[in-house]
């Protein structure tokens, strides 16, 4: 069975949605928590090896890849961990966070965002790719974006900035495909108060995402779909379509 592992940089993240569709299209799901104490960006251990692992998914985080100040014991040795991936074609899909450190490691940059993005927001895909990122909407949540490296191919864009490249066996997100009620909630322990201060009412937010989360996880399975088969795993499905409404 091949194996997902799922790199997890805050306490209180979970793979959501993201998690329940690599199982079901037949991995074993791996979890790796960086910090394990709340609100603490310290990492608890070294990281994992890549090794056995047919899919890399670094999910989002409360801290920025260029604050070095909280995570400067792991956020190098990441770097490293995709880059080696990117070396040995072990497909990688960075969320949020896992973009901006996909981005970074394969020569793009990121800087805070002229404005933050949070909620559930529609984005724009690019005209004539491969494999389009659907419009969505897509929950949010980020005040940093990524520029892709100059020889990636950008799949969707947002007023903000770039939302989704591709990079070789390397898929960008700056959105969130895993949000479902549960991964929201668990973010609030620590950034609800966050969410007041950008004007976004945490309840109502609660209430759109459980409203969104069927057609959501629906347009996150086919994005999935989509980049697994042309990778050409052999646990991927062929013939995912992103005709999604």
């Amino acid at each position: 069975m091949p194996v997902a592992l799922f790199l997890h940089h805050d306490a209180n993240s979970s793979s959501g949605l993201l998690g329940e569709i690599v199982t079901e299209l037949g991995y074993e799901v791996r979890d790796h928590h960086i910090c394990t104490e709340l609100a603490s960006g310290v990492a608890t251990g070294p990281l994992p090896t890549i090794d056995g692992v047919d899919l890399l998914i670094p999910l989002g985080s409360r801290w920025s890849v260029y604050d070095t100040e909280n995570i400067g014991s792991w956020i190098d040795d990441e770097v490293e961990l995709v880059r080696e991936a990117d070396r040995r074609g072990v497909p990688v899909i960075g969320v949020c966070f896992g973009g901006q450190l996909v981005a970074t490691t394969l020569g793009g940059s990121v800087l805070p965002a002229p404005f933050e993005e949070i909620g559930w927001i529609e984005i724009e895909p690019v005209a004539d790719v491969e494999h389009p990122i659907p419009t969505g909407p897509w929950f949010q949540w980020h005040l940093d974006v990524f520029t892709p490296p100059a020889d990636a191919t950008v799949l969707a864009t947002s007023p903000a900035g770039a939302q989704a490249f591709r990079l070789r066996d390397n898929l960008a997100l700056q959105f969130h495909p895993e949000v479902d009620t549960a991964v929201l909630q668990d973010w609030m322990i620590t950034d609800r108060d966050q969410l007041r201060e950008c004007g976004v009412d945490p309840d109502e937010l609660l209430e759109r995402t459980a409203r969104e989360t069927t057609k959501a996880r629906t347009r996150a399975e086919a994005v999935v779909r989509a980049f697994l088969d042309s990778v050409d795993y052999a646990a991927a499905p062929t013939g995912a379509s992103l005709d999604v409404d």
